[in-house]
């Protein structure tokens, strides 16, 4: 086992499948090792680290973050090594976000009750079953009251920008949030940046102690992997990549689908050294 697969979701955010499940299903993928990237918690972490020494494979622990660069949302994916991860600085941060999630939750079933829907919080907080709660668990609600047929309908309809429940959330500053990696002792790396188009901005965050990009991401082309690898390498930045796995739908799964060499994993934990 050489791959690995260093971008993936659980329920703790907005993945269907828990850290065991995940884990189990990295093993039969052969997998040599994994991250559990979860939007804005570090919750499931503990969970994984136990699923992954149970299965035989090596989890290192990650969070992604949400943040923005002035108003351009991109996400950071901070890695971990070691016990980094329990920073008390680092947790205090993201429970903080999480308790600003909630509260958006309760703002946006507000609209959404305004416009004659019948839905509340604990709706929505049912479909959440281990932390941090989003849009896409306002979808399930939406779905499982019958108001739409499927997420992808409730987004359209309901929870992007300019529909009737869409609330602005709190996003930190990309450089707050590379600072706050980079104290926790950690290793920030720009997630999917094909989809962001920061390209611009890139060197501007490596200064600010960016230390690497996703170059391989389910939703890049072989082109931009080839012109991420090249920015990597202009501004002396490492490189990663991932599924963006959120579990299985209707029995296949993005796990271990974007090759990845172990050497990645190599390089994160150097960084730290």
């Amino acid at each position: 086992m050489s791959g690995v697969d260093l971008h993936l979701h659980t329920r703790y955010s907005d993945g269907s499948w828990t850290p065991e499940e995940l884990c189990r299903a990295a093993k039969q993928k052969q997998l040599a090792a994994i991250s559990v990237t979860d939007h804005d918690t570090l919750d499931g972490i503990p969970e994984a680290l136990a699923a992954g020494q149970q299965h035989g494979v090596e989890v290192l622990p990650a969070v992604e973050i949400t943040c923005r660069i002035k108003t351009r949302e991109v996400h950071l994916l901070g890695y971990f090594p070691g016990n980094t991860w329990q920073n008390p600085e680092l947790h205090t941060v993201l429970n903080h976000a999480k308790g600003v999630r909630e509260k958006r939750i309760g703002e946006i079933v507000a609209r959404l009750n305004e416009h004659g829907i019948a839905l509340t919080t604990a709706d929505v907080f049912e479909c959440s079953t281990c932390g941090t709660t989003g849009r896409p668990h306002v979808a399930l609600a939406l779905r499982q009251r019958g108001v739409v047929k499927s997420v992808e309908e409730a987004f359209e309809r309901f929870l992007k920008s300019g529909k009737p429940g869409y609330v602005e959330r709190y996003r930190m500053e990309a450089a707050e949030a590379i600072a706050l990696i980079n104290r926790a002792g950690g290793v920030a790396v720009l997630a999917h940046p094909g989809l962001s188009k920061a390209d611009k901005e890139i060197q501007n965050l490596a200064q600010q102690g960016l230390a690497g990009l996703e170059i391989w991401h389910c939703r890049q082309t072989p082109a931009q992997t080839e012109h991420y690898r090249a920015l990597a390498a202009r501004f002396d930045l490492l490189v990663t990549g991932g599924s963006d796995c959120h579990g299985a739908v209707l029995g296949k799964t993005l796990l271990g689908t974007v090759p990845v060499p172990y050497e990645c994993v190599t390089a994160i934990k150097q960084k730290v050294q």
